[in-house]
């Protein structure tokens, strides 16, 4: 084998490879103003498993994304499933429509994404959870799923009183609680009783009393501990400042 040969072999590999030299670990870390060992560290831990890690690599110069939040996405997505060359394979999924499963999480990822950041820009006092944009396109599909934050803004105060939810409370705290209990509760509810979901405020207006003092009953019992902190030291948190000025979130 010639010297030439044995060289683009190696060149090769390192663009495989997670290691500093490898020009997407390069591109990432200077995006992120982290160091390439550093981001590497970050990739491992969040990523174990070497597929998703060059899946990792290959997405992230394109949409932006900490390691960490692309790993709650996948599990979120694939469960305990970890994806693999095989879900790189495109099926027939209906007459003259072929996909893969590959393809399927990268929509996933790129709505969630650009959810979070529809969140990011229109509504600056109020932050939405990478795990709840995941539950909300996931469950509303790619469709507007913006549709539920306006939905909520828009009548907060009556949801507000539908939920117990006290309206002297800031802005922000009182739109993280009424999203954290649509989706954490009120959605998985409906979906497992076969109910339709709420699209509109009547919707929400219109539900029995016993329902709503189950839903006021669960958001005392089970209310998340992040909400308890300031909404100013949460909103003007330096991480949260870094992912949004990088048009991560």
């Amino acid at each position: 084998m010639s010297n030439d040969t044995i060289a683009k072999n190696e060149i090769a590999s390192q663009r495989n490879a997670l290691v500093p030299t490898n020009p997407s670990v390069m591109k990432l870390a200077k995006r992120l103003r982290w160091s390439p060992e550093r981001a590497i560290i970050r990739i491992q831990r969040a990523l174990p498993a070497l597929f998703e890690q060059q899946i990792y690599l290959e997405l992230a110069s394109d949409f932006g994304i900490l390691p960490e939040s692309m790993a709650k996405l996948l599990r979120f997505y694939m469960g305990e499933e970890e994806l693999d060359l095989e879900d790189l394979e495109f099926r027939q999924a209906g007459n003259n429509l072929v996909t893969s499963k590959f393809v399927d999480f990268a929509e996933f990822l790129r709505e969630c994404l650009n959810l979070l950041k529809i969140v990011a820009k229109e509504f600056t006092s109020f932050s939405l959870t990478v795990n709840h944009a995941a539950m909300i396109v996931y469950h509303y599909g790619t469709d507007q799923p913006e549709l539920l934050i306006e939905m909520v803004d828009g009548n907060l105060e009556e949801l507000c009183e539908v939920l117990g939810v006290n309206n002297e409370h800031p802005y922000s705290q009182r739109m993280r609680l009424c999203i954290w209990l649509m989706v954490t509760k009120v959605i998985p509810e409906n979906r497992s009783e076969g109910r339709p979901d709420f699209l509109d405020i009547s919707d929400i207006l219109s539900i029995s009393s016993a329902r709503r003092r189950a839903l006021r009953r669960e958001l005392l019992e089970d209310l998340p501990d992040y909400l308890s902190a300031d909404s100013d030291e949460l909103r003007h948190h330096p991480s949260l400042e870094t992912l949004k000025k990088e048009g991560i979130i």
